[in-house]
C-alpha cells in the first residue's frame, strides 16, 4: 500500500514538472504571441491610409511606427491618384488611384516622405512628429 502510495506520488510531482516545463512561465516566452506585432518585429504589416490633401493630416496614422522589415501598406481612401516618395529618394511607390493600395518594405528606421503630386502631404515612418508641409509659393 505504501509504495502505490508513493508511486502515486512521484508520478504527480513529474506530471507537475513536465506541465510547468511548458506552462505560462514568462522567461520561457508562455503566452508570448507567435507572430510580432506590426510596427515591433519587423514582420508585420503596417497600414498608411491616403484620406485627401491637407498637408500633413493627409496620411492616417501619421507618423507612424513600423520596424525594418515591415510591410508598409499604402492604401488610397481618397478620391484622386497620389503618388508617393521618401524624401530621400530611396522608395518610389508610384502613382497610386483611387481605392487602389501599394506596398513596399521598410529597409532602414524610417524617415520622411511625401507626394510628388500633392507636394504640401508630408508624413513620417517613426518620426517624432509628422514634418511641417512646405510653405507654398504664393504665401512665402
Amino acid at each position: 500500500m505504501k509504495s502505490s502510495t508513493l508511486w502515486a506520488a512521484a508520478l504527480a510531482i513529474v506530471g507537475a514538472t513536465a506541465l510547468g516545463s511548458c506552462g505560462d512561465d514568462s522567461s520561457h516566452g508562455g503566452n508570448s504571441p507567435t507572430t510580432p506585432s506590426p510596427g515591433t518585429g519587423g514582420s508585420g504589416t503596417v497600414t498608411i491610409n491616403i484620406v485627401g490633401t491637407q498637408g500633413n493630416k493627409a496620411f492616417v496614422p501619421n507618423p507612424v511606427q513600423a520596424a525594418a522589415g515591415d510591410t508598409l501598406m499604402w492604401k488610397n481612401s481618397d478620391t484622386v491618384t497620389h503618388h508617393i516618395v521618401m524624401d530621400d529618394g530611396s522608395v518610389d511607390i508610384g502613382d497610386i488611384v483611387p481605392g487602389a493600395s501599394r506596398t513596399s518594405q521598410l529597409k532602414g528606421s524610417g524617415g520622411n516622405y511625401h507626394c510628388t503630386i500633392h507636394t504640401s502631404m508630408v508624413g513620417s515612418i517613426n518620426g517624432a512628429t509628422a514634418p511641417t508641409p512646405p510653405c507654398p509659393d504664393i504665401y512665402c
